[in-house]
C-alpha cells in the first residue's frame, strides 16, 4: 500500500479542541496505566495478546464445546470458566516503561523475554459482554432462522463509508445514486479519539462508548490515553520517513491486524502528522444530492401533463409551498438533565389572560437529544429538571437554524472549558461515558457544518452514518453491509414491479389461532402454509387454490423528495375487513384507545392561535405478526415490498432465554419491525403535520432509526361502514346525490414534497386495501426531513389505517 494521507500542515482551522481526561475509576486502572506499555512489534514469535484475540478464541472453543456437548448453561459456565482461566494465566505480567522503543523486557528466569500482555484484569462489566456476544454467536450457529438478523448486525459498519486516505475513491457507478464526495474537515481533538473509538467499536461490535471507557485492546481500558501512546511511538520514526506500511507496523503492535484498515490508519497517520501543531483531520465520505426537479419529470408522460398546465419557462420552477414547518433537534451538552418547552407567549383572553402558555415537550438526559417539529418564530427553553421557573437557554428557530445546542460552557475559550469539564469530572458530575457521547457531538457538530454547506440540507443524524443502497435488486449485497435497501424514486410515475409468493387472503380461514414461536419453524411453516393455500389467490378477488404460485405487485413513484410510493392493491377485501373487525373488537383482543402525542402548540401552526387545539386524534390499537396466519402473511408481503427477509420481521431472539436478563441483553436479535398500529378517525379528526424518525441515542453503537413506514388503507374515499362491515358507497347513493355517511376527507398529505404544480405538496387519498411506503432517511443516512406528513380531517365516515414501521439496522 502507498502512502497517501490527508496532511493538514498547510491549512489552519479553528475547528480545534484540545483533549481532557475524565476518569471514572481512576484507582481501578491506575496500576495497569503506570507501568505498562506495549513493544513495538512481538519478538521471538510470540504471538500478540489483546482483548480482541481472547474473546475470539474463548467463543470459538465455547461454540466447539456447545455444538458437542449442548445445553445453555454448560456453554454459558464453561464459557466463564475459560474466561477466567486465560485472565489469570496473564496476571502479573508487565513491561517496563523504558520498553517504548519496542524492546521487550527479559523473562523473570532470565529465558527468552516475552510478549507484553494487553490484559491483566478484565472488567466485570467487559466479561458480560463477553458472555452476551457469546450467545448471539451460539444462537445464531444453532438456529438457522436467526442468522440472518445476526449476520446484518455483525455486519454493520457504522465507519464503512468512511475515508481518511487521499487516494481511495468511492465507487463512481454511486455517482448514478447520487451520491457526491462530501469532503470534511472535523478538529484534532478529540475527532481522533471518537473516530477510533467507532472504528475498534465496529471490529468488537461493542457500543462506542464501551470502548471508549472500558476496552481499547491495549491493556489501558482508556481509548484516549492508547492514542497518545500511538502518536508517541509513531513520533519516534518520523525521522526515518513516515511511511503507511510503518505505521501499520506500529498500530499492529497494540491492535490485532484483523481489527486494523486502511482508513484506521490514514486517520492515525494524520494524527500523528499533525498532533504537534493540533491541526484538523480531513476525510471524505458521500452525501445525498438531491436531483434536480427536471429529473422528477423525465416520464414522457408526466412531462407532457405539466407543459399542457403551465408555461415552458417556469416548468421547472419548484412551487412555493404553504406549509413552512420543519424538524427541529435539541441537544443538551450539559451535566444536568433539562426539561424542553415550547413557549407559546402570552394568553390573549379568557380566564387565563396575560399568564405564558408553556407545553412540556420533553425531558433530554445528559448528552442526549429530542426533537419535535416546529415553524418559523416559534419559541422554546429549557429548564432544570426540578425547577420549571428557572430558564436555562431560550431559541427563537428558524429553517436556517434547526439543530440547537444548550451547552453550559459554550462562551468559554476551549482551554476554560477543558479545565470546566475537568472540574466536572473530578467532582463526578460528568463519567467517562458522558465525556465521550460530549466529544461525539463536537464532531458531529462540525461535520454538519461541511454536510449543510455541500447539500442545502441540515444533518439530523449522528456523524458517522453508514450508506444507504438505493435499489432493492441489491438485497443480497446490502444485507451483507447491515444496511437496508431502498427503492429508487427517479421520476414522477416511475413503476417498479416484484413478484411475491405471499397471496391474497379471499376466504377466512375456519380456524385462527394465534401463532407460537413453535409456529415458524420450518416444518410447521411448511404445513401451515399448505393448509392456507386454498384460502388464498393471486386475484383479490379469487376462489382461492389457483394454480399461481406467485403474484406481481407494481409500486409507483408518487413523489421524488420525500419518496413516496404507492401500491393500489396490496390488500384484499378479505384482508381489509379482518383487520377492521380486529379493530372494531369484533375478533381478537385488540384494545383500541385514544392516540396521543406531546402537547399542543409544537407541530400545528393553526395552534399558535389557540389554546385547546391537539396534534392528533384518533383511536389506536397494535396487532401483532403472531396474532394469526393472516395477519402474518401480510407482514411477509410488507418484507417483500421492502425487499428484505421475512425472517428479519420475527423475534429472532433464542427462545431458551425468554425471560431471562440474556434475552433482554440481545438486541441484535430482536425483530426489525413493530406490531401493526391500528387506528379509526372519527368525523373530525386528524393527524398534525409529524415526523416518523426519531432520534437515537448518541451512545447507540447502532444509532437505529425508523427507517421506512408502510401505511395500509382500509376503508377508501366514499367507503361505508355499517354494523362493522365495510362496503363501497352503493351506486345508486351515489348517482342520486343521496348521503351515506361515506368516507370524505382524510388524506395522508406530504406538505413539503417537491413539485413545479402542487403548492400543498403531494395528497394520496384513501382507497381500501392500497398501500403506501415512505421512507425517514436518505441514502446517505440522514434524517430526511421533507418526509413530514399529515393526516387531514376527516369530514364524514369513518377513516381506517393500519402503520407498520420498520426500523435499520436493528430495533430501537
Amino acid at each position: 500500500m502507498q502512502e497517501h494521507y490527508y496532511d493538514d500542515q498547510n491549512d489552519e482551522d479553528d475547528r480545534s479542541h484540545s483533549s481532557y481526561d475524565c476518569e471514572e475509576s481512576k484507582d481501578e486502572y491506575d496500576e495497569t496505566r503506570d507501568d505498562y506499555n506495549m513493544p513495538m512489534k512481538p519478538t521471538n514469535g510470540d504471538l500478540k495478546q489483546h482483548v480482541v484475540a481472547v474473546t475470539i478464541a474463548v467463543i470459538a472453543a465455547v461454540t466447539t464445546h456447545a455444538q458437542i456437548h449442548g445445553g445453555f448453561e454448560s456453554w454459558k459456565n464453561q464459557l466463564m470458566n475459560d474466561w477466567d482461566a486465560l485472565r489469570s494465566s496473564f496476571a502479573g505480567k508487565r513491561t517496563d516503561s523504558s520498553t517504548r522503543t519496542g524492546v521487550p523486557r527479559a523473562a523473570p528466569n532470565g529465558g527468552a523475554p516475552h510478549a507484553a500482555p494487553v490484559m491483566n484484569a478484565i472488567p466485570a462489566d467487559l466479561r458480560q459482554k463477553a458472555v452476551q456476544k457469546a450467545v448471539q454467536d451460539i444462537a445464531a450457529a444453532e438456529d438457522s432462522s436467526l442468522a440472518i438478523g445476526h449476520a446484518r448486525a455483525s455486519a454493520f459498519r457504522r465507519t464503512a463509508d468512511l475515508k481518511f486516505c487521499y487516494t481511495d475513491a468511492f465507487d463512481s457507478s454511486q455517482k448514478a445514486k447520487n451520491l457526491v464526495d462530501l469532503d470534511f474537515i472535523i478538529p484534532l481533538e478529540p475527532s481522533v479519539a471518537v473516530l477510533h473509538s467507532y472504528y475498534l467499536s465496529d471490529a468488537l461490535g461493542l457500543d462506542s462508548s464501551f470502548v471508549y471507557d472500558s476496552v481499547d485492546t491495549f491493556g489501558s481500558f482508556d481509548s484516549d490515553i492508547i492514542l497518545k501512546k500511538i502518536g508517541a511511538a509513531i513520533e519516534e520514526y518520523e525521522g526515518e520517513g513516515l511511511s503507511t506500511q510503518r505505521v501499520r507496523l506500529i498500530i499492529e503492535s497494540y491492535v490485532d491486524s484483523d481489527l486494523v484498515d486502511d482508513e484506521h490508519v490514514c486517520l492515525l497517520q494524520q494524527y500523528a502528522a499533525n498532533k504537534r501543531s493540533g491541526r484538523s483531520i480531513r476525510g471524505r465520505t458521500k452525501a445525498y444530492d438531491q436531483p434536480h426537479l427536471s429529473s422528477f419529470y423525465d416520464n414522457k408522460v408526466v412531462s407532457t401533463a405539466v407543459s399542457s398546465s403551465r408555461e415552458a419557462s417556469d416548468m421547472m420552477t419548484p412551487a412555493s409551498l404553504t406549509f413552512t414547518g420543519f424538524a427541529t433537534k435539541f441537544i443538551n451538552l450539559g451535566a444536568q438533565p433539562v426539561n424542553l418547552y415550547w413557549d407559546g407567549g402570552h394568553i390573549s383572553s379568557g380566564p387565563k389572560a396575560g399568564q405564558i402558555h408553556t407545553a412540556l415537550v420533553g425531558a433530554i438526559p445528559i448528552m442526549e437529544s429530542i426533537g419535535t417539529a416546529s415553524f418559523p418564530g416559534h419559541s422554546f427553553f429549557v429548564t432544570p429538571s426540578y425547577d420549571k421557573d428557572h430558564v436555562l437557554r431560550r431559541w427563537t428557530v428558524t429553517e436556517d437554524d434547526i439543530v440547537l445546542y444548550y451547552d453550559p460552557l459554550e462562551n468559554l475559550y476551549t482551554e476554560n472549558q477543558e479545565t470546566e469539564i475537568q472540574k466536572l469530572c473530578d467532582s463526578g458530575k460528568l463519567n467517562l461515558k458522558q465525556k465521550f457521547a460530549r466529544d461525539a457531538w463536537i464532531v458531529d457538530r462540525s461535520f454538519s457544518r461541511d454536510y449543510l454547506v455541500k447539500t442545502g440540507r441540515h444533518y439530523l443524524s449522528v456523524f458517522p452514518q453508514p450508506l444507504v443502497p438505493e435499489v432493492v435488486q441489491e438485497i443480497a449485497s446490502s444485507s451483507d453491509e447491515g444496511m437496508m435497501p431502498m427503492w429508487g424514486a427517479d421520476f414522477l410515475g416511475q413503476v417498479h414491479s416484484i413478484e411475491t409468493s405471499e397471496l391474497y387472503f379471499t376466504a377466512i380461514p375456519n380456524a385462527l389461532p394465534k401463532l407460537s414461536r413453535d409456529d415458524f419453524l420450518p416444518d410447521v411453516e411448511q404445513q401451515r402454509c399448505l393448509e392456507m393455500k386454498k384460502y388464498r389467490s393471486s386475484q383479490v378477488k379469487g376462489n382461492g387454490n389457483i394454480s399461481n404460485s406467485t403474484m406481481q405487485l407494481d409500486i409507483k413513484v408518487v413523489s421524488c423528495a420525500p419518496r413516496v410510493l404507492e401500491v393500489k392493491r396490496f390488500l384484499s377485501p378479505v384482508e381489509v375487513q379482518h383487520l377492521i373487525d380486529l379493530a372494531s373488537g369484533s375478533k381478537g383482543d385488540v384494545s383500541m384507545q385514544s392516540s396521543t402525542v406531546m402537547a399542543s402548540g409544537i407541530n400545528d401552526k393553526k395552534v399558535r392561535s389557540s389554546t385547546k387545539q391537539v396534534n392528533r386524534s384518533s383511536t389506536g390499537g397494535w396487532i401483532h405478526r403472531e396474532q394469526d396466519a393472516l395477519v402474518d402473511g401480510i407482514f411477509r408481503r410488507v418484507a417483500d415490498l421492502l425487499g428484505v427477509d421475512e425472517r428479519m420481521m420475527r423475534d429472532q431472539r433464542p427462545a431458551h432465554l425468554i425471560g431471562t436478563d440474556d434475552y433482554e441483553s440481545l438486541p441484535t436479535h430482536d425483530r426489525i419491525v413493530e406490531a401493526m398500529q391500528l387506528l379509526r378517525y372519527e368525523p373530525g379528526e386528524h393527524y398534525s403535520a409529524h415526523h416518523d424518525f426519531t432520534y437515537p441515542s448518541v451512545f447507540h453503537r447502532y444509532q437505529p432509526k425508523r427507517y421506512a413506514t408502510v401505511l395500509l388503507y382500509l376503508t377508501g374515499e366514499g367507503d361505508v361502514i355499517e354494523n362493522g362491515i365495510r362496503r363501497s358507497r352503493s351506486k345508486k347513493s351515489a348517482a342520486d346525490g343521496e348521503s351515506e355517511d361515506g368516507l370524505a376527507g382524510g388524506e395522508t398529505t406530504f406538505p413539503r414534497a417537491i413539485t413545479t404544480e402542487f403548492h400543498d405538496g403531494v395528497k394520496v387519498k384513501p382507497q381500501s386495501g392500497k398501500a403506501i411506503l415512505f421512507y425517514n432517511v436518505l441514502p446517505d443516512g440522514n434524517m430526511d426531513d421533507l418526509s413530514q406528513h399529515a393526516g387531514e380531517k376527516v369530514e364524514a365516515g369513518v377513516k381506517y389505517v393500519a402503520n407498520i414501521w420498520v426500523w435499520d439496522p436493528i430495533i430501537s
